[in-house]
């Protein structure tokens, strides 16, 4: 029988074509999310199709061989997209259905319709356009949700660009003390949840050298230039040091809030601080395209450390972010 937060978590995603599944970090319970998904789909009959960023499905951790991790497990019927090698060394009987012709260290990715149900290991394209091209070619082939496994490495999954909406996956393995757990994940949500930009494209367009350098004296410049503007455009990646190097240069403006408008949430790239930190001192980070953020699961066991109470955990948790679905897969209710 399926656990009370599992089902729940199947009736957020129905209405989602293309669902990105995200990990804050190693072991904060993706692939376990993932699989509870799965095992969802298949009690309701839903036909899916599943790829990856990255790799996953290996047996064990490809950090620490000690962390046993959940296979893939798709039922006959489902499509997936990963390397030829990979599924044969599945040993899962399956119809090769579309060659790609998209290449990656581990072979060229293929999508297959499986014969029978087993585990096996997922490792699609890497770039935003292939996992978005392979995603349409499955719904196309009668996938009704494709699950898109986003590598912790790879923000990709999270691009509006390829996917719907989002499933976030955080848990203790992000800070020794609870608090430092929900920190990590409200910075996380912020940045996913940014705002979208009510004028859309209009502002002054920054040279992508510029915001990359973040030099202060640069961006002085740039303000001096454009005395009454309010709102920059940044095609690309969107630095921390350029913001930094926007609070230094930016006394004489000091009163006067400035917007900064990215692409999307996946071209941000914040360590030190959360946009909500930036937004205090004046500085409103906005994008063009947003994600949903349908749910965040929590895994409150950190693999060879501590472990935290889940139900406190996704209290603390579901308090700081709002109105986001927060679940432990595991849990009965």
């Amino acid at each position: 029988m399926p656990s009370g937060a599992a089902a729940r978590l199947s009736e957020l995603l129905a209405p989602t074509h293309r669902l990105a599944l995200v990990g804050l970090a190693k072991n904060t319970g993706k692939t376990e999310t993932l699989a509870a998904i799965l095992a969802g789909h298949a009690r309701a009959g839903v036909r899916v199709g599943v790829t990856s960023i990255g790799r996953d499905g290996e047996q064990h951790d490809v950090l620490d061989a000690r962390i046993s991790k959940p296979p893939v497990r798709l039922q006959a019927g489902a499509l997936v997209a990963s390397t030829g090698p990979l599924l044969r060394a599945s040993a899962v009987p399956h119809e090769r259905l579309v060659q790609t012709g998209i290449r990656t260290p581990l072979g060229e990715v293929v999508i297959a319709r499986l014969r029978e149900h087993g585990a096996l290991e997922v490792a699609g394209p890497s770039a935003a356009s292939d996992v978005r091209l392979v995603c349409e070619a499955m719904l196309e082939l009668g996938a009704e949700q494709v699950l898109i496994d986003g590598a912790v490495d790879r923000r990709a999954a999270s691009s509006p660009a390829v996917a719907d909406a989002l499933v976030m996956a955080t848990g203790a393995v992000l800070g020794e003390q609870p608090e430092q757990v929900v920190a990590a994940t409200v910075d996380a949500v912020e940045l996913v949840k940014l705002p979208l930009a009510a004028d859309g494209d209009e502002g002054v367009a920054l040279a992508r050298d510029l915001v990359l350098a973040g030099e202060p004296a640069d961006i002085a410049a740039l303000l001096e230039r454009h005395p009454r503007a309010d709102t920059f455009l940044v095609n690309g990646a969107l630095s921390e040091r350029f913001l930094e190097g926007l609070l230094a240069a930016r006394p004489p403006r000091a009163g006067r809030e400035l917007r900064i408008v990215a692409e999307d949430p996946t071209r941000v790239f914040l360590s030190r601080r959360g946009p909500g930190w930036y937004g205090r001192q004046g500085i409103a980070i906005e994008v063009l395209r947003a994600i949903e953020l349908r749910a965040i699961t929590v895994n409150p066991v950190a693999p060879q450390s501590h472990s935290f109470d889940s139900a406190a955990l996704r209290a603390a948790i579901a308090a700081a972010v709002g109105e986001v679905p927060v679940l432990d897969v595991r849990e009965a209710a």
